[in-house]
């Protein structure tokens, strides 16, 4: 199946830009072509000065600025008598004070009239000619700064549609596009031609650098560069770049390693270099091959093997040094390899190890048994010929050098490939035209639990570079649960055997040293020497092994030993440690978990074998917003992990202080959540993985070895992508709509993206009732379910499926637009949340919508069999604002029942583990909802963002006592910066808002329902509405007047936040008798048995085979 979008980037890539742009014109994504002339833009001593002309009959009469982010609002205006020609002289600090002092993008518009003296506002911007070269420079504002404390400076911008803006940020928005028409590596060298975007800011200089990662050496190549005429293209930068190189040799001292390609660019506004990686998705045609570069010694050949990173697709080499007689045979040998297919099966050749310079993990575990028991199988283990491990290995024979001659064979011989890792590593070469002569068997043994990391990228079936393994092998139902549902496995791929090196791990009984065992994982973006000397990664774990009671245990005889990761070695000359012990290179990890009497890690797995021993664990984990942000972990590691965790190197350190103190004694809540991950016996674990292996081959095997083809994968991933995706989909949905109904209940709560609300509540609550029916949850994360009930991704094939069989649905929000309820499915409807702002119906203009908003979102109302309503006054305004004339419920909400139960205070606990929080610390929730003008009418896509709370003056004051968790809307888009202070956490992502309410001892917010919610906690309200007025009257418009029933006061700046925020006690008492009152009208119902009241109106009837009407 072709690449459409390769194909339509190779088609577009030979377009003509004036034909894009009419193309962009008639598809209504730019504007068009307007009577503009010229458009002069310059710095003239801290001002920004605008020249220009349009063509008659144009008359310009006012500059008008606005706030990107709220368009309806002018931040300045500037007047001229009407005339063609214009000049306006704007002060950057002005626009500063009268903006609010906001960071941010503000827009220009021109206010024109024309012959019949009619005016209208114009975008300025899409001149015939655009002059920006002499606006480049920076502007400096006295005293300005962002509300997180960055410094801030001015900044003329031009956006991607050529429009001329001023920003206001520590630096111009670093942005660039590459259109390439070809990337081409293979013998001959690395060639590409393409054009690169930069937009607002030219390029001073340019070149290519190949770079090798940790040793950082890097070649310099140049490369032909042709700007374009920016004038031209409404003041935005281009350049035509073509090279077409070979690599200089390289050093013999380079080890094997990666090397990542840049192109380099010294851009104007930087400081710093800014790197543009190759992106497969920027090319219109790529082609990689294997590039043989020779060494200056001349008797190896480095064969630098093209792959794309597994997140970003970006080109990256694999360089793999081979004698150069060994690579001329690896080349002969391919040629060839397609007549020695034959003798694969018979051959009984199995290729064991774990990565080539390591022999102390589940490879050679098994390989070790395989030898000793099993002498006559073939099994032979791979390793480098100068790998410290490798006098392990010798004694048992069968030793494969890594990159010989007999590897190079046994590759395209061996039935099996049996690793720790990808089998990639057990082959002799990463190439692609080797590859596909390797077609054993493979089996994944692992090196660890699989839980603590989102390895999705890394180890998912479907996303995953390198060919998947045939078997897996796990520790654990719990563990096999995760790859099924998380890492797209077949349940028949996956076999619970337990790890081979358990046999050796539970052997006897070990004399433990009072040690303490230090193993921090690594962080994949320290790609540098350099990266990692000021990396905040080594500045942590440096505190803590510095601290002072760190010191004192190792005064007192505890031997604290640190065993590096081998990327952390490169700078072990630079670590200041008092008294450390540096493990040596070649030190038997397991062994060291053994004979130690405790263990602190971050991420690593070896925390799950320290803790089967009953061992105390630590967790260190300064960094886990950043680490796991992106990708949740698959296991919750507040209730999972089996050890504490800190987040600060001073409470890391308190706590193992602690534990020593009490001679290392394991923590029984810790013990028993370990047990949960290993459920075999201590014994036999070689022997349940050798037959495993052994007994793996089969006709399902070769089956699902099928599905497993990269092309197949890829093309199953390009149709999920693609514009047919929804229309097969719709005929599947259709097709099981037809069939009769199972006694499946499918909860959903916020599109997938939560586990919360009163889906949550509903769903947990059926399931500790007990029920016939079948339980499925959608979710699009890593959550897990409660056993004997079910958990699907949102639009995914089995989603449409199981929602167009299922009896019953259960949405907090409205259900995807094809799927129509089918006859004899019952379609309850929770909401998610008592309205104060008026909806729907209830709004004649929708801001941010498009345009027939309304008719739609009848249509999806008309779906529903029954609505929730927590209150006679929420029934009111959903029968207003919905149109809905079937029957309500009014219940009160599930949701918020555990505010009123033991559960609420159990979660509260998780969550204050989950988020890091101090017992000693006030919480405070900011929560506000979106601005339905922060999004065009009819775009698409997420709505602006104005962080009207000054976060930094927050922090300044209170952020010594006060924990602010920020939780902004689901449909906004925001940009955290990257110095955010500790006392500010963004929980935007957090699964379940009310967990968040449970920890809160205040909540701010403007007009969002979450107040409804939190008044069942009778605890402080603030209202911070500084655009109360804008919002009442232009944008949604309310219920009740909320001045007159806002539960606690009602504020308009950020200091009046947080001059209440410092007062809450004194709030409590001002506002208690406002707060019942407002919880007596608007949540009378709420008292902890919502979710029953609900379960016996619509599920009591269904246990008798039959839903309600």
């Amino acid at each position: 199946m072709p690449d459409v979008g390769r194909v339509r980037r190779r088609v577009a890539a030979m377009v003509p830009e004036s034909v894009k742009d009419r193309i962009r014109r008639a598809r209504g994504q730019a504007p068009a072509p307007r009577p503009h002339a010229e458009l002069v833009v310059r710095h003239d001593d801290g001002r920004i000065v605008y020249t220009g002309e349009f063509r008659d009959p144009v008359r310009v009469v006012a500059l008008v600025v606005r706030p990107a982010s709220r368009l309806g609002q002018v931040a300045l205006r500037l007047e001229q008598s009407p005339d063609r020609h214009f000049s306006f002289v704007l002060d950057p600090a002005e626009l500063w004070e009268a903006g609010g002092r906001a960071a941010g993008r503000f827009d220009l518009f021109v206010e024109v009239e024309g012959s019949g003296a009619q005016r209208t506002e114009l975008r300025l911007g899409r001149f015939d000619r655009t002059d920006t070269a002499a606006a480049m420079d920076r502007i400096d504002l006295v005293g300005a700064s962002s509300p997180f404390g960055e410094e801030v400076h001015a900044w003329s911008h031009v956006t991607d549609q050529g429009n001329v803006s001023v920003r206001y940020a520590l630096e111009p928005i670093r942005r660039f596009e590459v259109e390439g028409r070809r990337l081409e590596v293979g013998p001959r060298g690395i060639s590409a031609d393409f054009d690169l975007k930069t937009f607002s800011r030219p390029v001073r200089e340019m070149h290519l650098a190949l770079v090798w990662r940790f040793s950082g050496t890097t070649q310099e190549i140049p490369v032909t560069v042709e700007p374009r005429d920016a004038t031209a293209a409404y003041g935005l930068h281009e350049y035509r770049i073509s090279f077409d190189v070979q690599p200089d040799a390289v050093d013999d001292e380079e080890r094997e390693g990666v090397i990542d390609p840049h192109l380099v660019l010294d851009l104007d506004g930087f400081d710093l270099p800014v790197r543009v990686p190759f992106a497969q998705k920027s090319f219109a045609r790529t082609r990689l091959r294997d590039l043989p570069v020779p060494t200056r010694g001349g008797g190896h050949v480095d064969q630098w093997v093209p792959y794309l990173t597994f997140r970003a697709k970006r080109l990256a080499f694999w360089s793999e040094r081979f004698t150069v007689a060994n690579h001329a045979y690896l080349r002969r040998l391919v040629r060839w390899a397609w007549l020695l297919a034959p003798i694969r099966p018979f051959s009984g050749i199995w290729l064991v190890g774990e990565v080539p310079y390591k022999a102390q993990d589940n490879g050679f575990a098994l390989f070790r048994w395989i030898r000793t028991n099993q002498p006559r199988r073939r099994a032979y283990y791979v390793i480098d010929a100068d790998s410290p491990d490798r006098a392990k290995v010798e004694p048992f024979g069968n030793v494969v050098t890594a990159r010989s001659r007999d590897h190079i064979r046994y590759t395209v011989l061996a039935s099996r490939f049996v690793g720790s890792h990808h089998a990639e590593y057990l082959h002799a070469s990463r190439s692609t035209t080797l590859a596909r002569h390797a077609q054993g068997l493979r089996v994944f043994l692992q090196h660890g639990v699989t839980g603590m990391k989102n390895v999705r990228l890394n180890y998912g079936r479907l996303h995953m570079q390198e060919m998947p393994p045939d078997r897996a092998v796990v520790n654990s139902a719990a563990e096999k649960q995760i790859f099924i549902e998380d890492l797209d496995y077949f349940p028949s791929q996956v076999k619970v055997t337990g790890f081979a090196r358990y046999d050796t791990l539970f052997a006897g009984e070990p004399t433990v040293r009072r040690r303490l065992l230090v193993m921090p994982t690594w962080r994949d973006w320290l790609s540098s020497r350099e990266s990692v000397l000021q990396s905040a990664y080594l500045a942590h774990w440096t505190e803590f092994l510095n601290d002072p009671q760190i010191q004192r245990l190792r005064r007192e005889g505890v031997e604290i030993l640190m065993v590096m990761h081998p990327n952390l070695r490169a700078v072990v000359d630079e670590l200041h440690l008092e008294g450390i012990t540096i493990a040596p290179r070649d030190a038997d990890v397991q062994e060291l978990i053994r004979t130690s009497a405790a263990l602190v890690t971050d991420y690593s797995s070896v925390a799950w074998d320290a803790a089967f021993l009953r061992r105390p664990v630590f967790f260190f984990r300064f960094d886990d917003a950043v680490l796991t942000g992106a990708r949740t972990p698959f296991i919750d590691a507040a209730t999972e992990l089996p050890g504490p965790i800190a987040h600060r190197a001073t409470d890391l350190a308190a706590e193992v202080a602690r534990s020593a103190d009490g001679d290392f004694v394991m923590d029984e809540q810790y013990a028993r959540r370990a047990a949960k991950y290993l459920e075999l016996p201590p014994t036999g674990y070689c022997e349940r993985n050798y037959e495993m292996v052994r007994t793996a081959d089969g006709l399902s095997t070769r089956l699902l070895r099928l599905r497993n083809r990269r092309g197949v994968r890829d093309a199953f991933l390009r149709f999920r992508a693609g514009p047919h995706y929804y229309r097969v989909m719709g005929w599947m949905f259709r097709l099981g709509s037809l069939l009769p109904r199972r006694d499946v209940v499918v909860f959903e709560s916020d599109r997938g993206n939560a586990y919360g609300g009163s889906p949550r509540a509903l769903f947990e609550r059926l399931h500790e009732r007990g029920t016939p029916l079948e339980l499925w949850y959608v979710n699009n994360s890593t959550l897990r379910v409660p056993p004997g009930t079910n958990k699907v991704f949102r639009l995914t094939p089995r989603y449409f499926w199981t929602l167009s069989r299922a009896r019953y649905w259960v949405f907090n929000q409205n259900v995807h637009d094809l799927c129509k309820r089918p006859r004899g499915t019952y379609y309850l409807q929770t909401w998610h949340g008592t309205p104060l702002k008026r909806m729907q119906n209830d709004v004649p203009v929708m801001h941010g919508r498009a345009e027939d908003y309304h008719r739609k979102a009848q249509e999806l109302v008309e779906r529903w069999s029954a609505l929730v309503s927590p209150s006679e006054y929420a029934t009111a305004a959903f029968r207003s604002a919905f149109g809905f004339t079937g029957p309500i419920i009014e219940s009160g909400y599930p949701g918020n029942d555990v505010f009123h139960t033991e559960e609420g205070r159990r979660r509260a606990r998780e969550t204050r583990l989950r988020l890091g929080l101090a017992e000693d610390r006030t919480v405070v929730l900011y929560a506000p909802t979106f601005r339905d003008d922060g999004r065009a009418a009819g775009a698409k896509g997420a709505w602006a963002h104005d962080m009207a709370l000054d976060l930094g003056r927050f922090a300044e004051r209170l952020g010594s006592d006060v924990t602010l968790l920020v939780r902004l809307h689901p449909l906004v888009k925001f940009t955290w910066p990257k110095d955010l202070d500790a006392s500010i956490v963004n929980v935007s992502k957090y699964p379940d808002t009310q967990d968040l309410l449970l920890v809160a001892d205040a909540l701010i917010t403007d007009y969002s329902s979450i107040m409804f919610d939190y008044a069942q906690r009778q605890r402080p309200i603030i209202s911070y509405v500084y655009d109360l007025e804008h919002y009442r009257d232009e944008l949604r418009g309310f219920y009740v007047d909320l001045e007159e029933i806002a539960p606690g006061p009602v504020v308009r700046t950020s200091d009046e936040v947080i001059d209440a925020v410092a007062n809450l006690s004194d709030l409590e008492t001002r506002y208690a008798d406002r707060l019942a009152a407002f919880r007596e009208r608007f949540g009378s119902l709420e008292d902890g048995h919502a979710s029953d009241r609900v379960i016996d109106a619509v599920f009591t009837e269904a246990e008798r085979g039959t839903p309600p009407a």
